[in-house]
């Protein structure tokens, strides 16, 4: 299987982008040299960061599967009953995870204020959904 994937996070003024590229460093195990930070302007001229992070396959299996298997059971409950909601056309699987709570070392969900990572199989692995299918293997794995 190859996958890739892409992660972005926005980063309000008030918030201490070095920190926030530790934590993805340390919770994530992801280089430092993959996270790339850049400057905008937000809809009221409030200064944000926009970090993204592209990981080729190796990072994004493990990745997958270390934010997986650190979900809380509840968690896994509610995204394998809407795992639908989670695939786009395409079949990239989308998870929103919680940035305050990445910042304490804690892999949780969530919609608002969040780290927004879309994993990307390449197309000759996803044919007759053989990555949806790995997907949801992993939410049964011990």
């Amino acid at each position: 299987m190859t996958l890739s994937t892409s992660i972005h996070i926005v980063a309000h003024a008030t918030e201490d982008v070095p920190k926030i590229v530790q934590k993805i460093n340390d919770v994530f195990s992801i280089p430092k040299e993959k996270i790339l930070v850049s400057s905008a302007e937000g809809h009221w001229g409030n200064e944000i960061s926009l970090i993204k992070v592209d990981c080729g396959h190796k990072e994004s299996q493990v990745l997958l599967e270390k934010i997986i298997s650190n979900l809380k059971i509840g968690e896994k409950k509610f995204l394998l009953r809407s795992i639908s909601n989670s695939f786009d056309e395409k079949d990239n699987f989308y998870i929103r995870l919680n940035k305050q709570s990445m910042c304490k070392g804690i892999i949780s969900l969530s919609e608002h204020d969040s780290i927004r990572i879309r994993f990307k199989a390449i197309k000759e692995f996803n044919q007759n959904n053989k990555f949806r299918d790995h997907v949801m293997s992993l939410f049964t794995k011990k």
